[in-house]
Formats: structure tokens, C-alpha cells, sequence
């Protein structure tokens, strides 16, 4: 019983580090900060015999917002 508990706390704790130092404490969560979505189409081109078709799909712009400071100053 003992090795499901461990085994069960090492997969849901895998991203997890914490340390008690003279120093202080320090504890840290690893999470995923990126996550990737395959999508898989179809795209049908009419065009006459000879034409060359380019054709691009790029990912959206990811626009980032100034950060605002928590106080006035």
C-alpha cells in the first residue's frame, strides 16, 4: 500500500520542489507554460493547370499588455 501512496505523491508532486535552509523557506511549482493544439484540415485550391499556389497558416499574434506597477509611483 505503501508504494501506490509514493507512487501516487511522486506524479501529482512531480513539478514540485520546496527546501527549508537557515536561510528561509523556498518552495517552487513547475507548471507547463506552453500547450500546443494540432489541428488537422483540408484545403481544397481551384486553380488552373501551372499556377503556383502558396498557401501559409500561421499561428495568432500573441499581443502583451504593459504590466502595470501595483502602486501610483
Amino acid at each position: 500500500m505503501k508504494i501506490k501512496t509514493l507512487l501516487a505523491g511522486c506524479l501529482l508532486l512531480g513539478g514540485c520542489y520546496y527546501s527549508e535552509t537557515p536561510y528561509g523557506r523556498r518552495a517552487v511549482l513547475d507548471l507547463p507554460v506552453q500547450s500546443e493544439t494540432t489541428v488537422n484540415k483540408t484545403v481544397t485550391v481551384n486553380a488552373p493547370p501551372g499556377t503556383t499556389v502558396i498557401y501559409h497558416d500561421t499561428q495568432p499574434v500573441i499581443i502583451e499588455r504593459p504590466r502595470r506597477r501595483p502602486y501610483g509611483y
